[in-house]
């Protein structure tokens, strides 16, 4: 390869490098400022949720933080071509990418299993709803807007969680939130009272005119598979964008470790040609 077309390579790998990641900063620091905002605007609720997962502020802090240094990582090396920096970035985005193989295989083997674990994950959610106000927002967004539904396979789910059980001396015993209600025509009025007692044996014949009773698992999946060419589309475009960037960093890091060879192998010939000339200097 010529050295004119080398060091185009090169300038294209550094220009590539530097976009994609300066992106990544980008999008990390949106979701950082977003989770931070959040988390700083709570009120004092206690005891709030004790699972990560059912904290979305925390939930974009840790994304945001990542590809937060990510980004920084790869936008900063690829410019400055830091050799070690592009070493770190290349692992950490290799654990990422494994991670992500491994988690879409593991989806893929173990279907059963991750249909169980989200399960698991959305009735924690529901035990939550009460402790973060972030959740709760999340929740009856998902249940009203998004999904149109109820609990996670329905409306009964919602007894897991202390406020709402039959059994809780709350003023909420036996209800749903307001979120499950249906909406009323020609009504922009939120009916903030329709769940009450809605899960008491007697009003069993009338949750069809008052509450959505499709579970939220059931709609969230036929939504996934309305879904799924498109979610494939865009992962599998995130992987190779990935793997050219771990490619390229690659190829940085070794054209960087190159020159300074080159550097010090040029340092040496002039130390010897230096010497050789002194001790000529020397001898005459």
């Amino acid at each position: 390869m010529a050295v004119g077309e080398g060091n185009c390579c090169n300038l294209l790998s550094k220009f590539f490098l530097f976009v994609t990641n300066i992106l990544i900063w980008i999008l990390g620091s949106i979701l950082l400022a977003v989770g931070i905002i959040a988390e700083l605007q709570k009120e004092d609720y206690g005891d709030v949720s004790s699972s990560v997962l059912a904290s979305p502020a925390i939930i974009c802090i840790t994304i945001g933080s990542i590809l937060f240094l990510l980004g920084v990582l790869g936008s900063v090396g690829a410019l400055v071509e830091l050799y070690y920096v592009l070493i770190i970035y290349v692992i950490l985005l290799g654990i990422i990418l494994l991670a992500e193989i491994g988690i879409a295989i593991f989806i893929f083997i173990r279907r059963d299993e991750t249909e169980e674990i989200v399960r698991e994950q959305m009735e924690e959610l529901i035990v939550e709803y009460r402790n973060d106000p972030d959740l709760q927002n999340l929740i009856d967004s998902i249940q009203s807007d998004l999904l149109e539904c109820c609990g996670v396979d329905g409306p009964k789910d919602w007894e897991l969680n202390p406020y709402f059980n039959c059994s809780s001396p709350s003023l909420q015993s036996c209800s749903v939130p307001f979120s499950c209600c249906l909406p009323e025509e020609n009504s922009t009025i939120i009916n903030t009272l329709c769940g009450d007692d809605i899960l008491k044996g007697e009003n069993t014949a009338r949750r069809n005119e008052v509450i959505y009773t499709a579970g939220c698992y059931e709609e969230f999946d036929e939504l996934l598979q309305d879904l799924l060419p498109l979610l494939a589309g865009v992962m599998i475009g995130i992987i190779v964008v990935e793997f050219m960037s771990i490619f390229l960093a690659i190829g940085l890091i070794i054209d960087i470790s190159s020159e300074r060879k080159q550097a010090e192998n040029y340092n040496i010939q002039k130390k010897k040609s230096e010497d050789i000339a002194l001790q000529k200097r020397t001898n005459n």
